[in-house]
């Protein structure tokens, strides 16, 4: 071990890098001390229990995510006038794979947080379209990260499709 400083920000991001990995499932204290190289001690001194971390970490997600929606938002707003929520959606979700993952395996809290989140920006579309926005999309990406379109991005380009046509008959 080294004797190094532990503090809660050097903890938070190895955590929302294990997070990422494999959802909250792979957040237990013991895994995050290993990859922090330290005893529990200090995750604990920082916060104060794995219910604790876990919102640590999910704030933080959500922080990343919300900025990541904000940044998609003004892009499309560059190259057109009405950004789309869900290719904004697609983008900013793209790169949180632990929200995606608690998001597929039916986290409703985590569901009904990005959609508070995403309504925050499109208020002319209602939560209950958004969740169904956010549930397709991390659907969509987790068939893409299991590769069974890696030959055919046509088919998960016509997937999409179909999946955005489904929603436009959610309004």
């Amino acid at each position: 071990m080294r004797s190094a400083q532990y503090d809660a920000q050097f903890i938070l991001d190895r955590s929302y890098k294990l997070f990422n990995k494999g959802g909250l499932v792979s957040l237990k204290v013991r895994a995050v001390a290993k990859v922090c190289h330290c005893s529990v001690i200090p995750l604990y001194r920082c916060f104060q229990s794995q219910e604790g971390l876990y919102k640590a970490v999910l704030n933080h997600s959500f922080s990343v995510f919300e900025k990541d929606l904000l940044k998609e938002i003004e892009t499309y707003k560059i190259d057109s006038h009405d950004p789309d929520p869900y290719w904004c959606l697609y983008s900013a979700l793209s790169c949180q794979h632990g929200l995606v993952k608690e998001a597929n395996i039916g986290n409703m809290k985590i569901i009904d947080k990005l959609a508070h989140i995403t309504h925050k920006y499109f208020s002319n579309k209602s939560t209950y379209k958004l969740r169904a926005y956010i549930q397709l999309i991390c659907m969509i990406l987790n068939i893409k990260s299991t590769n069974k379109f890696s030959d055919s991005n046509s088919s998960l380009l016509a997937f999409s499709k179909i999946t955005q046509n489904f929603l436009k008959t959610l309004k």
